[in-house]
């Protein structure tokens, strides 16, 4: 398979911060997703928007509460480097929450977004004190949960991945169903997917014009799906895909697309990221030929 040649530049601490602070936010603005994902949390979930910022620790952080007995904790980084020592930050942080509410359970997660050489510490340890915290590599995990959610999309272009491209091609594909905010959705994950691909691999494959007008498709599709059922829907969103790699596709093809069940045409959405050529497509069809 392909494989996407990563550049890892080292980046000013402006550009760490920014990214930081992008991910906070995003944890702000869909926090029931991250704390599913993170947490494994279901349910409403709410924000606290008061953070510890007594010296000498003044960090930014997302604080939500599931409930009135859970605080869950979770930071963001782009490398290890740190004015205070992510352990110290974290053993802070819990002594904090504990000293607010006792009797409340706190659980921390720490979200690495870049590759280090670097042992990421998951504990603070002195002589007499260890605390431990969730060390989360993003470049190590699945990226299959997060292309599922709005929220975390964006997130998705630091998973792990055999083919870079294919995986930004995923994360296109997300962003142009989104119903609303798809302009910073888009804007979120090319920022982030530049921590790891070249800027010009992540502006061809993200290009807001063809987003934009498939979007536009794919809620034309939504409204009259209701009518025409969820079967069309997926041979209309199949076709856009293939014509946009391929060119206007045979009435032979277009008939083979008719002929596909629903579960088929989920099936040839994911496998078209690999097509290379009009010959892969056809040898996609006839793989399928016996159960047409």
């Amino acid at each position: 398979m392909k494989r996407t040649t990563e550049k890892h530049l080292p980046l000013p601490a402006s550009a760490r911060s920014t990214n930081d602070a992008l991910c906070k936010r995003l944890a702000e603005d869909y926090p029931e997703q991250f704390a599913r994902w993170l947490f494994d949390v279901h349910g409403p979930v709410k924000v606290e928007k008061t953070e510890l910022s007594r010296d000498p620790i003044r960090a930014d952080a997302v604080i939500f509460s599931s409930d009135e007995n859970e605080t869950l904790h979770t930071e963001f980084q782009t490398t290890k480097k740190s004015d205070v020592p992510l352990p110290l930050r974290f053993l802070d942080y819990y002594v904090g929450f504990k000293r607010k509410n006792p009797k409340r359970r706190v659980r921390q997660v720490l979200v690495v977004l870049k590759p280090t050489a670097e042992e990421i510490p998951d504990r603070y340890e002195d002589e007499h004190t260890t605390h431990r915290y969730t060390v989360i590599k993003l470049w190590e995990q699945d990226p299959a949960e997060l292309l599922r959610h709005e929220g975390l999309l964006p997130l998705a272009t630091l998973c792990r991945a055999e083919s870079g491209e294919k995986l930004l091609q995923e994360v296109a594909l997300g962003i142009a169903r989104i119903q609303a905010r798809q302009g910073d959705v888009l804007n979120d994950a090319r920022m982030l997917a530049g921590l790891r691909y070249n800027k010009n691999l992540v502006y061809q494959i993200l290009k807001e014009n063809d987003m934009l007008e498939e979007s536009v498709v794919y809620q034309d599709i939504l409204r009259k799906g209701k009518r025409q059922g969820v079967q069309q829907e997926g041979q209309t969103i199949a076709r856009l895909q293939l014509e946009r790699r391929f060119g206007k596709l045979s009435l032979g093809v277009r008939r083979q697309l008719d002929r596909l069940s629903v579960a088929q045409l989920e099936a040839l959405c994911v496998a078209l990221l690999d097509f290379q050529t009009p010959q892969d497509m056809q040898a996609w069809f006839q793989q399928q030929a016996t159960k047409l």
